[in-house]
């Protein structure tokens, strides 16, 4: 699976990937095109890079500044180099993108000297030289007169008879030879050109998520064989309260694989924003990135799958309820491939009748409980059979303000769901008659 498949989850990583300072289109792209990692070594080798460039970025600031402004120049130059490989003769723009990306990479590498950066350290001078025959090290190109003293001749009488065709056409006969040899001259180092675009292009990624990390107060996770989370919280919905004044209340999970844990509350308790934080770190971590927590031991899954809200699909032509089945049975084929799988399922069969609702989620609960390959997440305002760990969002408490929502979430050994509803309603200041025979019909219950 690559970012770019899932950066628009309702999870909330888009916001995450654009909080990201970036220097260049070329590392936004590379980012997106990532395969998510599934083997522990690698994700534990993209922390040792992070934490190379966490302490670059606490330590020199100024540097990684400088660092970044370089980086602005990077582009894709991917069809130059394969042109290159493939041996054809280059062009003006071409053999000016080669020296410009040789420069770029000799600068960024005199600026990080001290840190091990693969791809990167490659024979700058020797291509830089074939460029730059004159010693300037500007960042333009041109055939130089000293590359051929024929050459030098021929522009100066053409400078004298500027309107000579023939003259002309000796000019561009020698920039075409010399435009040759260039190429082939330049030809062994194709491939290290390619490695250190992709080089520079991871550089710029590393960077941005060291800043990412700094500016967000997140941490690197341990990798640990059970998900253990301390004070997570939910990037996007934070940063809209800290606008309104407001705080997020941090929570606590864990979870493994072989375990169901099942999360009940009423409306508004936030098991929304809790399964969209629990998924959103998962994907982060999977993709190499410090994750929003206070400190957080996480397991590697093959899969992960999250279900949340309307599933409704206009362009299948299907409803709410049956878009949201089919991907939950999605859920239960992944489950049979013994591929370890995450799912997190936000309060499945909401959108039909209670009855059935909760039977279809019970049922859920009791085929996938105890599949070792598989940690499922549910929530759920249901009372449900099978429901594995239960936790409860702790919900209305009082204080000397009157009542507010605590969100966190608590074990508990029942899974009786609150009956929260009419005291959030009254806290909502909902018309009194409506609230009022509600509470007569509940009691007659």
């Amino acid at each position: 699976m690559k970012f770019r498949e899932i950066v628009d989850s309702p999870c909330g990583l888009r916001f995450c990937f654009e909080s990201l300072e970036l220097s260049s289109g070329f590392a936004r792209k590379t980012l997106l095109d990532k395969e998510m990692m599934t083997d522990e070594k690698a994700v534990s080798a993209a922390y040792d890079t992070l934490r190379v460039y966490a302490d670059l970025v606490g330590k020199e600031r100024r540097l990684v500044e400088n660092v970044q402004f370089k980086l602005c120049g990077l582009r894709e130059i991917s069809g130059t180099l394969s042109s290159l490989k493939d041996g054809n003769v280059l062009d003006d723009i071409e053999l000016f993108e080669i020296k410009h990306l040789a420069m770029l990479g000799s600068d960024v590498r005199t600026d990080l000297k001290y840190l091990d950066i693969p791809g990167i350290d490659i024979e700058y001078d020797k291509i830089i030289d074939i460029l730059d025959p004159d010693g300037l090290r500007i960042g333009t190109f041109y055939i130089y007169d000293t590359y051929s003293q024929e050459l030098r001749d021929a522009r100066r009488r053409l400078e004298a008879d500027p309107d000579n065709e023939e003259l002309k056409d000796d000019v561009m006969t020698l920039e075409d030879g010399i435009k040759q040899n260039l190429s082939e001259m330049l030809r062994p180092w194709a491939a290290d050109l390619e490695n250190l675009m992709s080089a520079l292009a991871d550089v710029d990624i590393n960077i941005s998520k060291a800043l990412l990390m700094y500016k967000e107060h997140y941490v690197i996770p341990e990798i640990g064989d059970r998900s253990m989370i301390k004070g997570m919280f939910h990037p996007e919905v934070k940063a809209l309260l800290e606008k309104r004044n407001r705080t997020f209340q941090c929570i606590d999970f864990d979870f493994r694989k072989g375990s169901t844990s099942t999360v009940i509350g009423a409306n508004m308790g936030g098991k929304t924003v809790a399964m969209k934080t629990l998924c959103l770190m998962q994907y982060l971590f999977q993709f190499g990135f410090a994750v929003p927590a206070a400190k957080a031991v996480l397991e590697v899954y093959d899969i992960i799958q999250f279900c949340i809200g309307d599933e409704q699909s206009e362009k299948k032509g299907l409803s709410s309820f049956a878009a949201e089945i089919l991907r939950i049975n999605n859920v239960i084929v992944s489950a049979g491939t013994g591929k370890r799988l995450l799912a997190l399922i936000d309060e499945p069969a909401r959108t039909t009748n209670p009855v059935e609702g909760s039977a279809l989620v019970s049922a859920l609960l009791k085929i996938l409980n105890g599949k070792e390959n598989l940690a499922l997440i549910l929530t759920t305002h249901y009372k449900v059979d099978y429901a594995g760990q239960c936790w409860k969002v702790k919900g209305l408490v009082g204080g000397s303000a009157g009542l507010r929502m605590d969100y966190e979430l608590v074990k508990t050994d029942t899974n009786d769901v609150p009956q929260e509803a009419l005291n959030i309603a009254r806290e909502l200041h909902i018309n009194d008659l409506w609230i009022n025979e509600a509470a007569m019909i509940l009691g007659r219950m």
